[in-house]
């Protein structure tokens, strides 16, 4: 795990090692280990690394690393990278480190571009290949780690945050249709288009995507991999739950490996329970350190569950107590390393569980995050599952409609739309698309007029599902997930800590998206598979849990604090200067410090 940075010049301008170093020098956080920086004999590429060391703590490990005609700067972890070294070793290859890096490497000089296709891991890397004369780099198939760039008729400059590539004197300026989308829709990325971020002229290159830059100029990205869940395995539920288990443990015991501590984020609830205990029951030689967000609040307290899950293991707990202080005295901090809005305050109480990790020299955390994406864990969800069943066999669909209702205690839980919608998909896209004019009109109303009338024709973020499938693949592929690990990857980073996720081996997701809707939403649970192959390692109480916290502080109260209200009115004031807001709403309270902290940074 580490930061990376490189430029290439079109221009006969020489690269020089102060420039890269000044790029590094800004992401020092993401690794305090060490430093290197290489350029080119002809002086038009340099790579710069900063190193978080994990595996291999030797100078062995050093990058930028070069390997015959090849050379990289990579940031992530490749888990199977034993296995892939093994192959390669056979195949007549030679290594002089125990590192995933020079793995990389060999693999990309056996392979090619195909290499990708061997990696179960995270990462994003740019291979400077000297015999082909051009640079090849990827991004994971998840996005867990991050990869920005700038390009223009002079240079190619990239790097693992954006903060480099200001540091060189690119311009920075805001993107109004992003601060759109942000302000009436909620959204804090663009599904329709990955490279797009918050920042003109900024660029990041999608999750599963890697791209070639030739020497004059010429940029191509291309996906290298994907999911398909409209094919459906042929497999009874017992297999297919045996299976599931035997994937999750595969990928649990993969992530574990590190020459450095390893504990894991822990909630109280299903996945990270189960990550919990599926560490413990592979490896019992240490006790587990686990950190936890708490609140004196009890309904936005996990310590019941907590209790349960530690009368059943012997584990260390590590608590942090977010206090609506942490607006005022960290937001500043957590704004410059995340970069770019964010939805909520549950990524301040994050933050402190990472700080945390870091004051109790743990370096690599494993983390539950992708389980509700990929397993079908949000309430939503159940109403694109009862799409499916309404449209396969109306008696299955009343029977889990009547389980829903019992099991979540819900009354009335179809919106009034839901028979017609189904009943005349035709006549819901019509309707959808006369009113949506008078929706963003709703959704605007705190807007200023003109810079509405901007970007009006900015398509709708929200979607409709005829099943649960779609539904998930939308929200792992397009948007959701993403900004999930955007928030992971800065708050660890920003305390050189490591985040880990078992959910996220594309072994396991393939399976996952393989798999009949029923098997993850069945008589009213979500998670069925998950509950089911984790019911006897986890206390049941868990397994069987209806409610989802995670680190979710009581932000309304929060919100009610004097100086936080002031800050609240700032950001308005600042905003309306700008001409992007005309009125306040209080529902949008939380957005306007967001943009304001966008715009004044």
């Amino acid at each position: 795990m580490c930061g990376i940075v490189g430029k290439i010049s079109f221009n006969n301008q020489a690269i020089t090692e102060n420039e890269l170093k000044k790029m590094a020098d800004t992401i020092v956080h993401r690794g305090p280990d060490g430093e290197g920086y290489w350029i080119n004999d002809d002086k038009f590429l340099g790579f710069g690394h900063r190193r978080l060391s994990i595996l291999d703590l030797s100078d062995k490990g050093k990058q930028p690393m070069h390997y015959q005609n090849c050379s990289i700067t990579y940031n992530g972890e490749i888990y199977n990278y034993l296995e892939i070294r093994s192959e390669l070793i056979n195949k007549g290859y030679k290594f002089y480190s125990d590192t995933d890096t020079e793995v990389v490497l060999a693999a990309y000089n056996e392979y090619g571009q195909s290499c990708l296709n061997f990696f179960d891991g995270m990462f994003a890397f740019v291979i400077w290949d000297n015999k082909k004369k051009i640079l090849f780099g990827a991004r994971d198939r998840f996005g867990e780690k991050p990869f920005f760039y700038y390009k223009d008729k002079t240079q190619f400059s990239f790097a693992s945050e954006m903060k480099a590539l200001f540091s060189i004197g690119i311009t920075k300026i805001p993107s109004k249709s992003m601060i759109y989308n942000y302000l009436v829709y909620d959204v804090v990325e663009n599904p329709y288009d990955k490279t797009e971020t918050f920042y003109k002229y900024i660029y990041q290159v999608p999750p599963s995507h890697s791209f070639t830059l030739k020497l004059n100029g010429a940029f191509e990205l291309k996906k290298y991999w994907d999911i398909y869940h409209k094919n459906k395995l042929d497999t009874s539920y017992k297999e297919a739950t045996e299976k599931f288990h035997l994937l999750f443990n595969n990928s649990i015991k993969r992530r574990m490996r590190s020459d450095v501590k390893v504990g894991t984020s822990f909630s109280g609830g299903i996945d990270s329970s189960s990550v919990a205990s599926c560490i413990i029951n592979n490896f019992s030689n240490n006790k587990l350190n686990t950190f936890t967000a708490r609140f004196k609040e009890k309904e936005f307290d996990e310590g019941y569950f907590i209790d349960c899950f530690k009368s059943k293991y012997d584990i260390t707990s590590h608590y942090t107590w977010p206090k609506e202080d942490l607006i005022i005295e960290e937001l500043d901090k957590v704004f410059y390393h995340q970069e770019e809005p964010f939805g909520s305050t549950s990524i301040l109480a994050q933050w402190e569980v990472m700080k945390l990790a870091k004051e109790q020299g743990v370096t690599v955390l494993l983390d539950g995050q992708g389980a509700d994406e990929t397993l079908a864990g949000y309430y939503k969800y159940f109403l694109y599952f009862l799409n499916e069943k309404y449209r396969e066999n109306k008696s299955i669909f009343k029977n889990e409609l009547e389980f829903i209702e019992k099991n979540l205690m819900l009354k009335n839980y179809l919106p009034k739309t839901f028979y017609v919608d189904n009943n005349f998909p035709k006549l819901k896209s019509l309707v959808s698309n006369k009113i949506r004019p008078y929706r963003i009109k709703s959704l605007a109303s705190d807007l200023n007029s003109d810079f509405v009338k901007s970007f009006r024709k900015n398509p709708s973020p929200f979607k409709n599902f005829v099943n649960l499938g779609e539904a998930l693949y939308f929200d792992t592929m397009k948007y959701g997930l993403g900004k999930l690990l955007r928030f992971a990857d800065r708050n660890s980073m920003a305390f050189s800590r490591e985040v880990r996720l078992p959910y996220l081996s594309h072994d396991l997701v393939e399976f996952v998206f393989s798999l009949p809707a029923d098997y993850k939403m069945n008589k009213g649970w979500s998670k069925k598979i998950l509950r089911d192959s984790m019911e006897s390692y986890i206390p049941k109480e868990i397994a069987w849990r209806k409610d989802k916290k995670g680190f979710q502080p009581p932000e309304e109260r929060w919100l009610e604090n004097k100086l936080i209200k002031d800050l609240i009115i700032e950001s308005f004031e600042n905003l309306k200067k700008e001409k992007i807001i005309k009125q306040s709403c209080s529902d949008n309270s939380w957005k306007y410090i967001m943009c304001n902290k966008l715009i004044s940074s």
